[in-house]
């Protein structure tokens, strides 16, 4: 289920975070967020060297990319519904951000066209990420990969999800992940999960229904489960550079479906975010 994040990941973790953890119940100032993705081949939760930190009322920021090399800073603006804050570049630091983001889509061989894209976009732009919040955590729509059925039982943790990448449902059911039967109905099983912490781990299951491997490593994933309220009458906002170049799958489907899931609060699952607390 998992793929590869061609520019957008890039743009994710060179340029502006991707998610964000807080203290319980709120994002606070005077703290480090470290920057974390689950790696399936270790079956942790990485700390990227990248860390975020919020100055006094949580009105500005700083950004510190992976290894300390280059830190911005900038304002942050918050929004009641949805739930999210968007960090602002300062005008001071544009041209750092703008030239390192250049030099990843240079380094990743993105073809001519989206460079030029790009340059034509930076003359104007200032860089900006958005990100939901929720019980302490912060994540962009980037990193959500699964994301439930606008349903009755949208704000529930079980049921029927989307998944981000294909237009594939699966159901969460009683400690199980089912997939549809060639009639449409979810029979199928397909593996199970836990719950702990706020953390859902998944493990798929072969035919036989014995746990799969992939290329001898069990095939589990981990995700921070979250919840998302969509604004009424209005879409989601993906305004960092990633989601211009090639908005995220789960923003572009939930504005395309806008009218099915206006005014409701989703459950999402996600797979990376800033933590203050070590997830190692």
């Amino acid at each position: 289920m998992r793929r590869i994040k061609i520019i957008a990941c890039i743009a994710l973790l060179a340029l502006l975070p991707v998610a964000l953890f807080g203290c319980k119940g709120m994002i606070v100032s005077g703290e480090t967020y470290y920057l974390y993705n689950y790696d399936s081949t270790t079956d942790k939760f990485v700390n990227m060297r990248t860390s975020l930190s919020f100055g006094e009322g949580l009105s500005t920021f700083e950004y510190t990319f992976a290894m300390g090399d280059l830190t911005i800073s900038g304002n942050v603006e918050h929004t009641e519904i949805p739930d999210a804050y968007t960090i602002v570049c300062g005008e001071e630091v544009v041209s750092l951000v703008t030239e390192r983001y250049k030099s990843h889509l240079v380094a990743s061989e993105a073809d001519a066209g989206t460079i030029e894209f790009f340059d034509a976009l930076a003359k104007t732009f200032t860089p900006r990420a958005q990100y939901f919040s929720y019980n302490g955590y912060l994540f962009s729509g980037e990193t959500v990969e699964l994301y439930h059925e606008a349903d009755e039982y949208a704000d529930s943790f079980e049921g029927v999800y989307c998944v981000d990448n294909s237009d594939d449902t699966i159901r969460l059911r009683g400690g199980s992940v089912y997939t549809k039967d060639k009639d449409g109905a979810y029979t199928v099983k397909g593996g199970y999960y836990t719950v702990a912490r706020d953390i859902l781990t998944l493990t798929w299951i072969d035919d036989n229904g014995n746990d799969m491997y992939k290329n001898g490593v069990l095939y589990r994933e981990r995700y921070l489960m979250a919840k998302v309220t969509i604004p009424t009458g209005d879409a989601l906002v993906g305004t960092s550079f990633e989601e211009l170049l090639e908005r995220s799958d789960f923003v572009n489907k939930i504005n395309a479906r806008i009218s099915d899931y206006s005014g409701k609060t989703i459950t999402v699952l996600t797979y990376g975010f800033f933590s203050k607390d070590s997830m190692e």
